[in-house]
């Protein structure tokens, strides 16, 4: 045998035995990925905490002078409620233990926690943003803390150049004016519509959505069966109006639901104070009907989330639309439909930004934007 080969598998084996090994600990303890070192947990209201462990077995997370045990389900999973706290800026431990398990997660705070959410423009970097360098060399805030998929950090001029610049910005300025620690939570993907970002099971809320899922369009069946079978036939040929087949995409079996099954209900149920939403840019390209229909689905959507999330209704802050000259007349209708979207909720508002310059389909200038929804987010929750 050639000696390089038969290193080769000793090291594969090492390495499978070695990820066996991690994923067996992972089932006997651990929490949602949410949970990390540096994160910020919300004050002042019941903290929930979960994961899983071994089935049937006890599980005690200690904070801040609390110590709480549940005893796991048969499906190993486990829910703990620690009493809300007050807001403090001393860097605390949290540990998780279960049997000779434990989990330790350290240099926490207790402040703001907000969950930024949206598209394109909600996800653009601060390193792109106007005058970004300058902006970057100020952003050591220790008590500004930033969580993307990849966990938690401090905000710094390592980790913020990544961070959704409106997020940031907004976050900075609600830090700076309250003294309290922040915690930011990122969910973003460019290009993608409000009906992504529903639970699919209950989107069917909203008849515009109901009626398009069950009966979706020729072209819709066409793209969904070629989607299936791609390997064996050609894309279905674009039919007259480019709005239908942006209409067909959003609607194709599989993505109405999929961004929030992803991306927010793994974290749902963790305390937080409010979120700032920035999207609508897809759903104006999907024709007139659908642009009106943005109203009740984002009002549906506002609705959902907070069913989830089992916090009652916190705060909702959405970015109306900017100027943008080629945005077409499916452009207007969803900047209407977002204004009168907020007053058909609760505890929901917008800012309006159509007096910032037209700098086409992403602004660079996310401070006024950010600034904004710090002030609003202030005036409501006091």
């Amino acid at each position: 045998m050639n000696p390089g080969s038969f290193f080769c598998r000793v090291a594969c084996i090492a390495a499978t035995l070695l990820l066996s090994i991690c994923v067996t600990l992972a089932e006997q303890l651990a929490t949602a990925s949410v949970f990390g070192s540096h994160m910020v947990l919300q004050r002042e209201m019941p903290l929930p905490v979960w994961g899983v462990a071994e089935p049937g077995s006890k599980v005690t997370v200690t904070f801040s002078g609390q110590h709480q045990t549940a005893t796991t389900s048969e499906d190993g999973k486990w829910r703990i409620v620690l009493t809300g706290l007050p807001a403090s800026a001393q860097p605390a431990t949290m540990t998780i233990a279960s049997g000779g398990h434990k989990l330790s997660y350290t240099d926490v705070l207790v402040g703001e926690v907000w969950l930024c959410s949206g598209q394109s423009n909600m996800q653009f970097k601060l390193a792109n943003s106007t005058d970004a360098q300058s902006e970057i060399a100020t952003a050591d805030i220790p008590k500004l803390r930033l969580n993307t998929v990849r966990g938690w950090a401090a905000s710094s001029p390592q980790t913020a150049p990544t961070f959704s610049a409106v997020a940031w910005y907004f976050g900075r300025k609600l830090q700076r004016e309250t003294g309290t620690p922040v915690g930011l939570i990122a969910r973003s993907v460019g290009g993608t519509p409000i009906e992504w970002w529903t639970p699919e099971k209950k989107l069917g809320r909203v008849p515009f959505a109901k009626a398009v899922m069950e009966n979706p369009s020729a072209y819709g069946r066409a793209l969904a069966t070629w989607r299936k079978n791609r390997k064996s036939g050609e894309k279905p040929q674009q039919p007259g109006s480019a709005e239908e087949e942006v209409l067909a995409g959003i609607y194709l079996p599989g993505k109405p639901g999929n961004l929030f099954a992803r991306h927010l209900e793994p974290l749902a149920g963790y305390g937080i104070r409010g979120t700032i939403w920035y999207q609508g840019e897809r759903n104006s390209k999907a024709g007139t009907a659908a642009a009106k229909a943005y109203r009740p689905l984002m009002a549906n959507m506002i609705t959902s989330w907070r069913e989830e999330w089992r916090q009652g209704d916190f705060p909702f802050l959405v970015v109306q639309l900017p100027t943008f000259a080629r945005g077409g007349a499916g452009w207007a209708l969803v900047q209407e439909s977002q204004a009168a979207a907020v007053g058909d909720v609760s505890n929901a508002a917008c800012i309006d930004i159509r007096d910032q310059p037209d700098d086409g389909l992403h602004p660079k200038n996310k401070r006024p934007i950010g600034e904004r929804l710090a002030d609003l987010a202030i005036k409501m929750t006091g």
